[in-house]
């Protein structure tokens, strides 16, 4: 099967040939009909071959096709960096979490073990300083100067006296008496 500009190019040739066969014979014999039927006929072919033209310049799509071609070549392009990106990205975060879990992993053991240092200097340091304390304690007491404590006496302090207003007294800035 022929496509469409196949046939349109068919009958405008035809329409040459028998144009200019129709144009020639007309010349020959002097026969006005023939002239302009074969001048008609070969205006027919010119019109096909400028509507064929039109037709391919209107519908000739492969300059626009090789267009999108490239651009969806390059947008492919573009897709493939951004996902690349994208994988780079999601990788180096995944290297820094690694890294930051490793190093409070790392923190951590350090203040622990830092902590356990910290306790057991001070466990020492409190146990010296009580040790001294009790020496000391043992040496004034040996030698007289720290009495043990005499028993003390309790003491109440008493609560002053009160003295109520007499009655009939007007209370302060009232002006009300009482019963």
């Amino acid at each position: 099967m022929l496509l469409t500009r196949h046939r349109i190019t068919a009958a405008a040739i035809a329409s040459l040939t028998a144009g200019i066969a129709l144009l020639a014979h007309g010349l020959n014999t002097d026969s006005t009909a023939r002239t302009t039927g074969g001048i008609c006929l070969m205006s027919c072919a010119l019109l096909f071959a400028a509507l064929l033209a039109i037709r391919t310049w209107v519908i000739d799509t492969s300059q626009e096709r090789s267009q999108l071609h490239d651009a969806t070549r390059a947008a492919d392009a573009e897709r493939e960096r951004y996902q690349a990106a994208q994988f780079a990205v999601r990788a180096e975060r995944e290297r820094m979490r690694r890294d930051a879990a490793a190093a409070e992993r790392r923190t951590e053991a350090t203040l622990t073990s830092e902590r356990a240092a910290m306790r057991e200097q001070f466990e020492e340091e409190r146990n010296a300083l009580i040790a001294s304390t009790f020496e000391t304690a043992v040496r004034l007491m040996r030698a007289g100067i720290l009495d043990a404590p005499a028993a003390h006496q309790d003491c109440v302090i008493p609560f002053p006296a009160q003295g109520h207003p007499a009655e009939g007294e007007a209370t302060r800035g009232r002006g009300v008496t009482r019963p």
